[in-house]
């Protein structure tokens, strides 16, 4: 008969057998999102805990008629409100966006923004085969084109704004 601390020490081996690559990959797993709700529209590239920040987050508030673009990835030295180009880009398609650098107020970390945009570029880049690259300046990002596409689809059904 296995006693509850006999299970306690068998998963604490089994874990610790796992190569730690594996928890941190399971951990650090990004995926596209699409979510609708009330007047926001959002399609993500991030981890599946909401409560986790994606590094990628397009949303739509139809009901203002506003596009913001968020891009989470650092920017060494960059001070909030400095201006920058966000540029995207798959395959053959490409769109730049004027942006500016923002603070994330947790983490202290600066990263990109660009509000009031027009979403169509950007919608034609995501619909793009191939993985989708993210530039601001030197800083760089490659995302997976794995579910993008039917995150796209879903969140061009909801979005309204061109």
């Amino acid at each position: 008969m296995i006693r509850p601390a006999g299970v306690l020490f068998a998963a604490a081996l089994l874990v610790g057998a796992l190569p730690a690559g594996r928890l941190a990959q399971a951990e650090e797993t990004l995926v596209w999102l699409e979510k609708s709700s009330e007047g926001l529209v959002s399609i993500a590239y991030g981890p599946v805990d909401p409560a986790e920040t994606p590094l990628f987050l397009l949303s739509c508030f139809d009901a203002m008629g506003i596009a913001v673009l968020d891009v989470h990835k650092e920017i060494p030295d960059a001070k909030p409100g400095e201006p920058l180009t966000i540029e995207l880009s798959a395959g053959e398609a490409k769109a730049s966006v004027k942006g500016e650098t923002a603070r994330d107020e947790a983490s202290g970390v600066a990263f990109g923004e660009a509000s009031d945009i027009a979403v169509k570029p950007i919608l034609e880049v995501l619909r793009a085969a191939g993985p989708l690259t993210i530039a601001m300046g030197k800083t760089s990002a490659t995302l997976s084109e794995q579910g993008r596409e039917q995150a796209v689809a879903k969140f061009s059904q909801d979005c309204r704004l061109d």
